[in-house]
């Protein structure tokens, strides 16, 4: 498919000048493209949703319509400026529709672009991640009122961490790819946290845990920063967002944030959890939720962010196992370089978790 003819089919009334991937996405393909319209270049993401991950994209569409329209009227109650640098915006079809489907089966959809915005990938300073917190926590706190029906499951599981520990164990008894003995040490490292793999899930069915609507997916990279004073302004890539638990999104931004080194970094040396960072995040997120973040929640944080750590790990050691059938890679063997920072700064956390523990406590709550 021509990037050049996605336009055609969505509300945009511009010349394509012409377009580039964008973004460092795992799943989906985004591309960035440029139109003229009356003489003034207007930039918009065509994305393409990864149909085997993403197999019912109306769900997807109809959670990611109902959200954006939540939370434009909540920013509008509360009076926030500039609402459109606030909340993505999705262009419909020029048939109305949220997504159009191309010859080929593909679902593509377009957002408009937020200049003046940037993505990191890896954590620049404290202030950095506290404003990932504030923003990912506000996310959340705005849509405890979500009104309508339960939003759909757009990936059923996705933060069943005990599956994602039974898919690993049964990758590791199929070896399809022949990778077992290489990752030895990291398979039993995985294996042998299977206790850790279930606390959320404990907390969840003893009634400690509340479902909320949660992002499910809070990497660093999935709040656009202002570009000039480093403020957060947006949270994109919603997709997952879906009923879950709070420390799943606490325990994502740890370990993407918190974590100062490359996701795929060879020297595991700098895979390792920076308490200055886990501070940061910290506060962002209790000064975010405020009182609506109920003790026993916080008492979580710390486990959430053990539990979602190794829970990507062991997902980046089965995909490298089953042959990187899942997540995208660039070069041979990038999975497994994956899972190994992720079981490193697993072992950090653990090591200080007493330390962490204290940071939490330490931080209050306001109204």
């Amino acid at each position: 498919m021509q990037i050049s003819k996605i336009g055609e089919h969505f509300d945009i009334r511009g010349a394509f000048r012409g377009a580039a991937p964008y973004g460092s996405g795992h799943i989906n393909e985004t591309f960035l493209a440029e139109y003229d319209e009356g003489g003034r270049t207007v930039r918009y993401l065509h994305q393409r949703l990864n149909r085997r991950v993403f197999p019912d994209p109306v769900s997807v569409m109809e959670n990611i319509r109902r959200v954006l329209e939540h939370l434009r009227r909540k920013l509008a109650q509360l009076g926030v400026a500039r609402r459109e640098r606030r909340v993505l915006e999705l262009i419909p079809c020029r048939d109305g529709a949220g997504f159009w489907r191309d010859e080929e089966g593909e679902v593509w959809r377009t957002y408009q672009f937020i200049e003046g915005t940037r993505c990191v990938d890896v954590p620049e300073s404290p202030g950095q991640v506290e404003q990932a917190a504030l923003a990912f926590g506000g996310f959340q706190k705005l849509l405890l009122d979500l009104p309508g029906s339960r939003l759909h499951e757009t990936i059923p599981h996705f933060h069943d961490t005990p599956r994602r520990m039974q898919a690993l164990g049964e990758a590791v008894a199929a070896d399809a790819a022949g990778r077992v003995v290489p990752a030895k040490s990291e398979i039993e490292f995985a294996l042998s946290r299977v206790d850790l793999a279930g606390a959320l899930a404990r907390l969840r069915a003893a009634g400690d845990l509340a479902e909320r609507v949660v992002h499910n997916d809070t990497k660093l990279n999935n709040v656009l920063l202002d570009g000039s004073t480093g403020e957060a302004l947006c949270v994109i890539d919603l997709d997952t967002v879906m009923p879950g638990l709070g420390p799943w999104d606490f325990g994502d931004l740890v370990r993407s944030a918190a974590n100062p080194s490359a996701e795929d970094e060879r020297d595991l040396s700098r895979a390792k959890v920076d308490p200055q960072l886990f501070s940061a995040i910290t506060k962002g997120w209790i000064e975010s939720l405020g009182s609506v973040l109920a003790p026993s929640e916080r008492g979580a944080l710390v486990t959430g962010a053990k539990v979602i750590t190794l829970e990507c790990g062991a997902r980046f050691l089965t995909d490298h196992l089953q042959g990187d059938a899942y997540f995208k890679i660039r070069r041979p063997g990038q999975n497994l370089d994956r899972a190994r920072v992720q079981l490193s700064l697993l072992r950090s956390l653990e090591e200080r978790e007493d330390e962490l523990e204290r940071m939490v406590e330490r931080c209050g709550v306001r109204p």
